[in-house]
């Protein structure tokens, strides 16, 4: 048949190479978090320093910033507007007020929104959204004090981010 010039043609499209995959990984764990190459990089470093498998740590790491928990209390629809709550100083963490979203969480820390923040739109109707939350095992909420506590280490099997994370672990690597 020969070639009709009105017809568009139908390109072969090559299997992504394996740099490919690990690249798309790794730009959908920051999309995910919301970071930066920089900072993931510094996540990636210093899981590979701490004991234990890298891939497992640096979720666990990623899992235990200040904005992801906010947004798995579910104080927060999206970690975006986790992240922004956490830098307009919404809330503190044992009792001292905390701007840095990627402030590291540990076990027996316990997070509360400030009092000068519970007045705040946002938070005229918690009570209603805190009954349907299900929070992560690591959380035990407190929806009293507008608050919650940090009672474990996050697992990555519980994160379910849905990416590879040995391919993201290859890609830093190399």
């Amino acid at each position: 048949m020969p070639f009709n010039p009105q017809q568009s043609q139908q390109k072969r499209r090559r299997p992504r190479s394996r740099y490919g995959t690990q690249l798309q990984e790794k730009q959908q764990l920051k999309e995910i978090f919301g970071i930066r190459e920089g900072q993931l990089k510094r996540y990636f470093f210093s899981a590979r320093r701490a004991r234990g498998e890298t891939g497992p740590r640096m979720i666990s790491m990623l899992e235990s910033r200040l904005d992801n928990a906010i947004f798995r209390a579910g104080f927060a629809q999206t970690r975006a507007q986790a992240r922004q709550m956490a830098s307009h100083r919404f809330f503190s963490v044992n009792g001292h007020a905390v701007n840095i979203p990627s402030y590291q969480l540990k076990k027996g820390d316990v997070v509360q929104v400030r009092e000068t923040k519970k007045s705040a739109s946002y938070f005229s109707n918690f009570d209603k959204r805190m009954q349907n939350v299900r929070p992560p095992s690591w959380i035990s909420l407190n929806p009293a004090e507008f608050g919650f506590t940090i009672t474990g280490v996050p697992t990555h099997e519980e994160a379910n981010l849905g990416v590879d994370i040995r391919a993201i672990v290859e890609f830093f690597a190399r």
